[in-house]
């Protein structure tokens, strides 16, 4: 298993979107600004809301990919971790009138830089890595739909950088156990309301952050531990039929601020709003979408030198900036066949720079984003 997942995730140096999480999964999700809460997508729904794959009728297997391509500079020095590919797989199964089956494999997040060559930087690479496996149940009856899914997820984090001599063992990963609940209700036939609840995982990364805060011990009164819990969230969306039209609107809130590690290093919870728009007719969709969500991370106000708060800001925005906020998407799709449909999208998140003070003086970093996500998927 641990073989079969590093190998899907060996063209992977990824850098998200919010926070480290990537902005929807799927396609059509992507293409209407992340969302998935209360608007169905087939097989993909599976860790968006595993209420809503009982919706679907027989079996469908989606396979895509999405070319993530991130842009990130430190003092006009651009990261060589620009282009990245991300994995998903998702099956579902109707198994009667109220009952269906769902799995799914998603590289679902991450972030790094990679610095290395520039001595001004430290030489910095980082590099963590997130895919989620979920078989998921749903049921149906009447208006109601209810959904959940068992999640394991696997990780792998690496940090590495020179103080004056190399600090780094390598990555180290880990497997983690989590769920997801979701619920959907029809308000009228064409209006749905959904929620979904998604656990913190614990990840444990052995010899990583602790080995990377031990130059600065003295400073932070001891060293980071190894844990980076991947943190728990919750959402609610609203989806609405107009003719050929579809709106969805949902709202995410991220609890960076209780999560193992990422507490430490001051990141806050984060509230994330998604909007889109769809046409769909004959088989042919187009799609609109933005998402924005205020970048988590503390930018602490401190003097150049040698001081706990600077520390912060050199492992949060030097070598983890993960501070994009707005994003723009369009996407469309159609029947190729009587079974099967190609859909793509495009993602932008505009420049954001941030200035902050760090041990190795000041530091402008700049960071906005551009991915193309492909899939096809088969219905019988």
């Amino acid at each position: 298993m641990k073989k079969v997942v590093l190998l899907a995730l060996s063209a992977s140096l990824l850098l998200a979107t919010n926070g480290d999480n990537l902005i929807g999964l799927g396609a059509k999700s992507r293409a209407m600004g992340g969302g998935g809460i209360a608007t169905f997508f087939g097989a993909e729904n599976t860790l968006s809301n595993p209420a809503l794959i009982s919706g679907g009728k027989g079996t469908e297997i989606n396979f895509g990919a999405t070319l993530f391509m991130p842009d990130v500079k430190a003092n006009g020095v651009k990261s060589s971790a620009d282009m990245n590919v991300i994995p998903e797989v998702s099956l579902s199964q109707k198994i009667n009138d109220n009952w269906a089956f769902g799995i799914g494999m998603f590289g679902s997040a991450g972030m790094g830089v990679d610095y290395r060559g520039n001595t001004s930087l430290m030489d910095a690479r980082t590099n963590l890595l997130l895919m989620k496996f979920a078989p998921a149940l749903s049921y149906h009856k009447d208006k109601f739909s209810f959904g959940f899914a068992p999640v394991v997820q696997y990780g792998s984090l690496d940090i590495a950088y020179n103080n004056g001599s190399p600090v780094g063992q390598g990555s180290s990963d880990d497997f983690g156990l989590g769920y997801e609940l979701g619920a959907a209700y029809d308000i009228t036939s064409d209006l749905k309301l959904g929620l979904v609840y998604k656990s913190s995982i614990s990840m444990k990364y052995k010899n990583t952050l602790s080995v990377a805060s031990a130059p600065f011990s003295g400073l932070l009164g001891g060293t980071f531990a190894d844990d980076l819990e991947q943190p728990a969230e919750f959402g609610v969306g609203v989806s609405y039929n107009y003719g050929f039209f579809n709106f969805s609107a949902d709202y995410r809130k991220v609890k960076w601020g209780d999560a193992k590690g990422y507490k430490d290093f001051g990141w806050k919870d984060q509230d994330i709003y998604a909007f889109g728009a769809k046409y769909e007719k004959d088989g042919t969709w187009y799609g609109v979408g933005y998402n924005y969500a205020k970048n988590p991370i503390n930018n602490y106000a401190t003097t150049a030198g040698m001081n706990p708060k600077a520390v912060l800001n050199l492992f949060n925005y030097l070598m983890f900036p993960a501070t994009s906020e707005s994003h723009f998407s369009i996407g469309a799709g159609t029947k190729i066949t009587k079974n099967l449909s190609l859909d793509f999208d495009v993602l932008y998140a505009p420049k954001v720079t941030v200035n902050t003070m760090t041990p190795s003086g000041s530091f402008k970093v700049e960071h906005s984003e551009t991915s193309v996500a492909f899939s096809m998927r088969y219905n019988f």
